[in-house]
C-alpha cells in the first residue's frame, strides 16, 4: 500500500477508509502517548466495560457478528501472569499498525476486526502493547513469511505521511538475537532516527484469520529482550 498517515499527538490517523494508528511508524508519538496514560491499573474496555479487558473493534463480515468475531481475537490476548511479577494492565494502545517494514506492507488489507490491551510497569514503562487483527485465511502467514525473508538484508527504512510535506522517519534495523522464536512468528528490533530516538522490540504472529503483533518498549533506553521473548511465548494460538 502507497498511502501512509504521520500520527498527531495522540498516535491515531486513517489510512483510506480505516482507523490507522502508527504506533510502529512513529515510535516517539507512541512513547509521549504511553507516558501520559499508564498511570490507570485497571482501565474499563470500551466494548464490555468489564476492567483490564482490553478493547475490541469488529467489522464482521461472516455469520456470527461482532460478539463472536471479539470473542476470538480476544481469546489470543496475553495474560498478565505470564509476564511476571510487577506488570499491571494499562489503557489500550491506539488502533493498527500500518507500516511497510523493509519493503512488506504488515497490514496489506483492512481488518474485519481487531483487539488491543496494553501493560505497564510504571508510567514510563517499561510497556508491552499487544494488536490482534482478523484478516482473510492466510494473509497473517503471508506477512510474516514476508519479514522473515526480507530482515536478514535489511538495515533501514523510511516512512512518510500522506500529505505531500509530511516528514519522513526513518528506522534503523538492529540484528538481536531473540531467543526461542515460535515458526509462525517473526521478531526484530527498530530505533527511530532523530533528537528523541526509541528502540522497540516488535513481533508478528500469524494464526490462521490473525495477525497478531506485540510490541516491546520503555522510556530512554532499549527494551529488554527477554520481555518480548515471554510476551510472545505467552500468545495463545491454535498451536
Amino acid at each position: 500500500m502507497s498511502r501512509r498517515h504521520t500520527v498527531g499527538s495522540r498516535g491515531v490517523g486513517t489510512r483510506g477508509a480505516r482507523l490507522v494508528g502508527t504506533t510502529l511508524a512513529v515510535a516517539g508519538m507512541l512513547l509521549m502517548t504511553a507516558c501520559g496514560d499508564d498511570v490507570v491499573s485497571t482501565p474499563q474496555s470500551s466494548v464490555t466495560g468489564a476492567p483490564g479487558s482490553g478493547t475490541a473493534s469488529a467489522t464482521p463480515s461472516t455469520p456470527g457478528g461482532d460478539a463472536a468475531l471479539e470473542a476470538r481475537a480476544k481469546a489470543h490476548f496475553i495474560p498478565l501472569t505470564a509476564l511476571g511479577e510487577g506488570w499491571r494492565e494499562s489503557q489500550p494502545p491506539p488502533p493498527g499498525f500500518g507500516l511497510t517494514v523493509c519493503g512488506v506492507d504488515i497490514e496489506p488489507e483492512q481488518p474485519a476486526g481487531s483487539a488491543r490491551q496494553r501493560f505497564a510497569r510504571s508510567g514510563v514503562g517499561p510497556f508491552v502493547a499487544q494488536y490482534v487483527q482478523a484478516h482473510r485465511d492466510g494473509l497473517a502467514a503471508e506477512v510474516v513469511t514476508a519479514l522473515k525473508a526480507a530482515l536478514p538484508t535489511c538495515t533501514t527504512f523510511e516512512t512518510r505521511g500522506e500529505s505531500p510535506t509530511s516528514p519522513v522517519t526513518r528506522f534503523a534495523i538492529e540484528q538481536v538475537s531473540f531467543a526461542d522464536v515460535p515458526a509462525n512468528a517473526v521478531v526484530w528490533r527498530m530505533t527511530s532516527q532523530g533528537d528523541r530516538p526509541v528502540t522497540q522490540d516488535v513481533a508478528l504472529l500469524a494464526d490462521g484469520e490473525f495477525l497478531i503483533g506485540v510490541v516491546s518498549y520503555r522510556a530512554g533506553d532499549a527494551p529488554d529482550p527477554e520481555t518480548i521473548t515471554a510476551a510472545v511465548a505467552a500468545v495463545p494460538t491454535r498451536g
